[in-house]
């Protein structure tokens, strides 16, 4: 017969598990369930294949975009082939505007390489790369959020395009 002495502690062990794996699916329902998605996609535009990064909303909810980076340097997002947005792009500066999508609603971002002197980034080699889309709740616009990760590497995004 097990120590009644012992017992508080068997408990509390037992109410320590029980609140870490409560604590985890608490996490995955706030972090990963309510989230939008974000994915790689082509679109043909004028005979040439155009690399896009489609951001659907599954939730609820209304949700807002608020900018997007790429850590290597090699890409960035814009919201299409306006000049302006390219160049905002290449100087560094956020190429496209927040935006809200409503329930079930998607836009597309278009990818587009940057340049140094006159060189496309992309082609100076293989790199992995990682589009992270910052973004908030609707309900809530004070709460960052994890951001969404869209990932690939430059040979695959070349390759999609028709350009290798």
């Amino acid at each position: 017969m097990a120590d009644p002495a012992g017992w508080p502690a068997i408990i509390g062990m037992v109410g320590g598990v029980v609140g870490l794996l409560g604590g985890l699916a608490s996490f995955r329902d706030r972090f990963y369930k309510g989230r939008p998605v974000g994915s790689l996609t082509t679109q043909n535009s004028f005979g040439n294949n155009v690399v896009l990064v489609r951001i659907k909303n599954t939730t609820n909810y209304d949700v807002v975009i608020t900018s997007a980076t790429e850590r290597k340097g090699v890409y960035f997002l814009a919201d299409g082939p306006e000049i302006e947005s390219i160049a905002r792009g290449q100087l560094g500066k956020a190429a496209f505007r927040a935006f809200m999508l409503k329930p079930n609603d998607e836009k597309e971002l278009r990818v587009q390489a940057l340049y140094k002197d006159g060189i496309a980034l992309e082609g100076l080699g293989k790199k992995y790369v990682e589009f992270w889309i910052h973004w908030r709740r609707g309900n809530a616009l004070w709460l960052p959020q994890v951001p969404l990760l869209v990932c690939g590497d430059t040979q695959m995004i070349r390759r999609i395009a028709g350009v290798e």
